[in-house]
């Protein structure tokens, strides 16, 4: 009786957060057919009503301007492949991003650790979310952030500017969102966005 118990207090603390479980992957593990940019952040396995999946998320770091020296460049890619048996794996869908043509202080990374899964509409189909900012900057403005969310090949997005930490200090510029898909999309989608923006919002600087 208190296995049950015990069964159905986890059952409903996941209905709560709709968080889905995730197993983590590392590059020498991701099976044959993965093929991606850049150096892998963070991959994770998971499951959902359709079947099951790696989400994996890249970034290149500052690398030359193709063509012009005196330039940076930086892409950030995300994936989302669907495994099936012996073949080789899907890609669901891709995002990539980057920042360009930069000769000053680059910031272009995903938040380390904010690769989440979750079914907060508990409709069987997982929602991916990354987490990324974006900046070339030789003063201490805030980098862009942006939160990007998948469900299947419908995608959500907030984008605005971070605020920025330099030194315990929090600089008086940025915590703007300009855009917010999440308004028109189901309640808990919104109310998760909001809840990850008020996370990760907050760049530190030494």
């Amino acid at each position: 009786m208190r296995i049950f118990l015990l069964l159905a207090i986890l059952l409903a603390d996941l209905s709560v957060s709709g968080q889905i479980k995730t197993q983590a992957v590392n590059k020498a593990s991701l099976p044959k057919g993965i093929t991606y940019q850049g150096k892998p952040v963070q991959a994770v396995q998971f499951q959902d009503g359709s079947g099951t999946f790696i989400a994996l998320t890249t970034q290149t770091g500052a690398q030359p301007q193709k063509g012009d020296d005196e330039f940076k460049q930086a892409h950030l890619y995300g994936y989302v492949f669907q495994l099936k048996g012996s073949t080789s794996p899907t890609l669901l869908w891709q995002l990539h991003d980057m920042v360009t043509e930069c000769n000053l202080d680059m910031v272009a990374g995903f938040v380390p650790g904010s690769l989440t899964v979750t079914d907060l509409d508990k409709n069987g189909k997982a929602e991916v979310w990354v987490v990324y900012r974006l900046s070339c900057r030789g003063d201490v403005s805030p980098s862009e952030l942006k939160i990007i969310m998948h469900e299947g090949v419908k995608k959500y997005a907030i984008r605005g500017e971070g605020r920025l930490k330099v030194a315990n200090v929090l600089q008086p510029d940025g915590g703007v969102i300009n855009s917010n898909d999440f308004k028109k999309g189901p309640v808990p989608f919104l109310q998760y966005a909001r809840g990850m923006w008020n996370k990760y919002v907050i760049e530190t600087m030494p």
